[in-house]
C-alpha cells in the first residue's frame, strides 16, 4: 500500500491500555509505533502498560484514560454490567495462549483428562474454566484446583497433574530446564479442549467510536500493519522491546524471541483469515454458553461487537 503521509492536520490522540508488561506479546504496537505507522494515520499513540501493579485495562477505558483497551472476555461482560458501553472491535489472539502444562507421565489430551485432576492454578477463579470444558464434554466437575505461583516448577515437583500456563510463556521457563515439549512435557490450548474463547480482545467506548470512526479506523490499519511486519521480520519486535519499550524491565532477550516464535502461530490468521478478524457466530455457539454458565448476563452480540472499523481497515490495506 501507499504510505500515508501526515501534514499539517490535527493528531487524534489515542491511548492504549494493555494487560501485562511492555514486553513482546505486544510486538504490533511496538512495531507501529517504531515504523511511524500511526503516525502516518494522523494517531498520536500513547500506550498505559500493564502488569501487578497497575490498573485494570478496563478501569482505565471507562475512565477516559484510554481509548482502546485490550481485555479478556468475562472481564469485559463484567464491566458492561456496570454500566460501560463498550464494543468489541477485534480479537488479536487466532487462538488463545491460554493452555494447560502436562508431563510425560500424565499426559493431558482431551477433557475426560481432567475429571478426578489436581490442576495447578494462580486463580481459584480458574475453575469456571474448568466446569466449562468438562460441562461442554458431558462430563462430572470432579477435580481440584490447587492455587500455585506463575512458575511450572511445582508440577515437576509432582504438586498437580496439570498446571494453568499461557502457551507462550511458562514452555520456556521448562525448556530452559533442558526439557523438551511433546517428550518431556505437553502444552494443550484450552481452545483444543472445547474452551473456544477469544483473549486480547480490542475494546473501546462505543460513543468513542462514532465520533472518531476515521481515527478509529486508521488506528486499526497501522496496527495491523505493524503486527503483519512484526510477522513477517520475527526478530524485529524483540529487540525493539529490549532497546526501548521494555528496556527498564530487565528481560531476557532470548526469552523475548522465543516468546515471539511460539505466539506467531496464535496471532497469525489460518489461511484466508485475516488478523484481527473472527466470526462474531463464536459468541453465539461458545462463548455466550459459557458466560451464561457462570451467572453472567451477554448482551446481543449485534450490539456488543462492531467489526465494522476493523474491516474497513483490512479493505484499504
Amino acid at each position: 500500500m501507499l504510505p500515508r503521509f501526515v501534514w499539517a492536520q490535527t493528531m487524534t490522540s489515542i491511548s492504549t491500555a494493555f494487560g501485562w508488561i511492555s514486553n513482546v506479546e505486544y510486538a504490533g504496537f511496538w512495531t507501529a509505533l517504531e515504523q511511524g505507522y500511526f503516525a502516518e494515520e494522523g494517531i498520536d499513540a500513547t500506550f498505559i502498560s500493564g502488569g501487578p501493579q497497575a490498573p485494570d485495562t478496563l478501569v482505565s477505558l471507562a475512565a477516559d484514560n484510554s481509548q482502546i483497551s485490550t481485555a479478556n472476555w468475562l472481564p469485559i461482560l463484567d464491566a458492561i454490567a456496570q454500566g460501560n458501553d463498550f464494543v468489541i472491535l477485534g480479537a488479536t489472539w487466532q487462538r488463545s495462549p491460554a493452555a494447560m502444562i502436562s508431563l510425560a507421565a500424565k499426559p493431558l489430551r482431551t477433557p475426560e483428562d481432567l475429571v478426578g485432576a489436581r490442576i495447578l492454578a494462580q486463580n481459584q477463579s480458574d475453575s469456571v474454566i474448568i466446569d466449562a470444558i468438562l460441562s461442554k464434554a458431558g462430563l462430572p466437575l470432579e477435580y481440584e484446583i490447587i492455587p500455585t505461583g506463575f512458575s511450572p516448577e511445582p508440577l515437576l515437583a509432582g504438586d498437580g497433574d496439570f498446571y494453568f500456563a499461557f502457551a507462550t510463556n511458562q514452555p520456556i521457563t521448562l525448556e530452559n530446564l533442558g526439557l523438551v515439549e511433546g517428550t518431556d512435557f505437553f502444552v494443550t490450548l484450552l481452545d483444543d479442549l472445547g474452551y473456544q474463547v477469544k483473549q486480547g480482545l480490542l475494546v473501546a467506548k462505543r460513543d468513542f467510536v462514532a465520533e472518531n470512526r476515521d481515527a478509529v479506523v486508521g488506528y486499526l490499519r497501522a496496527y495491523l500493519r505493524g503486527w503483519q511486519y512484526a510477522i513477517d521480520n520475527p526478530t524485529y519486535a524483540p529487540q525493539i522491546v529490549i532497546d526501548k519499550y521494555g528496556a527498564d524491565l530487565g528481560l531476557d532477550a532470548a526469552q523475548q524471541q522465543r516468546q515471539m516464535e511460539l505466539q506467531i502461530p496464535l496471532v497469525a490468521p489460518a489461511e484466508g483469515g485475516e488478523l484481527f478478524l473472527f466470526d462474531p457466530a463464536l459468541i453465539d455457539v461458545d462463548m455466550r454458553p459459557i458466560a451464561e454458565a457462570s451467572g453472567r448476563t451477554v448482551p446481543p452480540t449485534e450490539g456488543l461487537v462492531d467489526l465494522t472499523p476493523l474491516q474497513e481497515a483490512l479493505a484499504s490495506l
